[in-house]
């Protein structure tokens, strides 16, 4: 049994990153900028108490987001989960509906001694997925218009490896170190309406694999049956290496699939392609152990100071999150009522967010992107196995309809298997 699981494991390892290579994640407009819709680095059980983990301590789960909380698992701990949204966009005047899935994560992890413990896992970092449309006249040419198509794809998967060690009573820091790896692709077509007039399309695509790392530390104090614990997180700035490649030409529309004439420039070359804001999050936790938890933290990042193949894009900001999460177990040693064994856990999550656009083609002011959404979730105890199911869901709103821009309103849904045992439990051989 002990050799099957292993082998179950290493093959969802080994073909996950194909996977997630392979998924659209999301439609967001907002996805156009920097390096795509960034992903919330959390697992199931996070993202079902608003996205908190820095001080969140768990003898049972993984939480990625601040490394130190690995010195607390007693057992072998495998995650895997999977994600679905449903996402209406509208502008007042125009609206979109879509459906996403996409498998989220992939995690491992393991105590090597009393107070010590690795992880490793797969998750996707950001992504793209974009189509917009500007309608444009020629100057002087009242009859002459010409629609520019902008569209985007692909994006950034992270691989990791942490580590998590108590030093003294109370007092816990860890480590990650990660791998930002994929591929950006965005096009952009000037399409006109006259046929003896030459089309013209640019595409470019920028790849990277480069490494980063981070930082953090939990102190937890315990007074009688209650455990108060402060975390805090420090990711610095990373240089990542990217290659940058792209043709221009030109095209006439004489059949559906549009013929090439003229390939103006092809360009490749190798830079530092992105460099990643530092960022900086601290948070407090109290909990009854198998009763109650609450958590509260506070995070903010450096997008300002982000680069894209050395330019800045004046349409990032520096960004604040703010979450607060918390569950309740009924009674734990139930084992009559299965309702008072499930953990109900509730979050809510504001992000003034790194945008601050306008409208496409107008020179309305820039307005900041925010994103505010509750989450609900329950984990579901499989009795006669030390397996957890985790069901959740999320409800929220990005963006605004306000000077011709674009809001999003969203349901995640994210169902997860939180696996326990000792797979490396020594044999005794009598």
């Amino acid at each position: 049994m002990q050799i099957n699981k292993y082998k179950a494991v290493l093959i969802l390892f080994v073909s996950l990153p194909a996977i997630l290579l392979a998924q659209e994640g999301t439609i967001s407009p907002y996805s156009s900028f920097g390096i795509g819709d960034t992903q919330e680095q959390g697992f199931s059980l996070n993202t079902s108490l608003g996205g908190v983990g820095v001080a969140m301590r768990t003898a049972n789960y993984l939480n990625p987001i601040n490394p130190a909380s690995l010195s607390a698992i007693g057992v072998t701990v495998f995650e895997t989960g999977i994600n679905g949204s449903a996402i209406y966009l509208t502008d007042n005047t125009l609206s979109q509906e879509a459906f996403t899935s996409t498998l989220s994560y992939l995690s491992l992890g393991f105590p090597l001694l009393k107070g010590v413990a690795v992880s490793g896992g797969l998750l996707p970092y950001s992504y793209k997925g974009f189509e917009l449309r500007q309608n444009n006249i020629v100057s002087n040419q009242d009859a002459l218009t010409y629609v520019v198509n902008h569209s985007g794809s692909g994006g950034l998967n992270r691989a990791y490896a942490n580590f998590g060690a108590q030093l003294f009573k109370g007092f816990s820091v860890g480590a990650t170190a990660s791998m930002i790896f994929g591929t950006i692709n965005q096009k952009r077509e000037l399409v006109f309406d006259q046929p003896n007039i030459l089309n013209r399309r640019d595409e470019n695509s920028y790849t990277t694999r480069d490494y980063t790392y981070d930082l953090g530390f939990q102190y937890q104090i315990k007074r009688a049956n209650k455990n108060l614990t402060l975390g805090a997180t420090y990711c610095p700035e990373a240089n990542l290496s990217a290659s940058n490649s792209g043709a221009s030409y030109t095209y006439d529309l004489s059949n559906d699939l549009g013929i090439i004439l003229d390939t103006a420039t092809v360009f490749y070359n190798e830079s530092n392609g992105f460099v990643l804001p530092k960022s900086y999050t601290a948070g407090l936790a109290i909990e009854e152990k198998d009763r109650w938890f609450l958590s509260g933290e506070l995070g903010f990042k450096e997008w300002s100071q982000m680069t894209f193949f050395n330019t800045t894009d004046p349409s990032l900001k520096d960004a604040m999150h703010f979450k607060i999460g918390a569950w309740w177990i009924p009674n734990a040693k139930d084992v009559h009522n299965y309702l008072n064994i499930i953990q109900y856990r509730a979050g809510i999550n504001y992000n003034s967010g790194h945008l601050s656009v306008s409208a496409l083609g107008t020179n309305n002011p820039q307005t900041d992107i925010s994103d505010l959404n509750l989450s609900f979730g329950l984990g579901l105890p499989m009795r006669r196995s030390n397996t957890t199911a985790n069901i959740g869901v999320q409800i929220g709103k990005r963006g605004t309809t306000d000077a011709g821009l674009i809001e999003e309103n969203y349901i995640k849904f994210h169902l997860a298997f939180t696996f326990n045992d000792k797979w490396f439990k020594k044999r005794k051989i009598d």
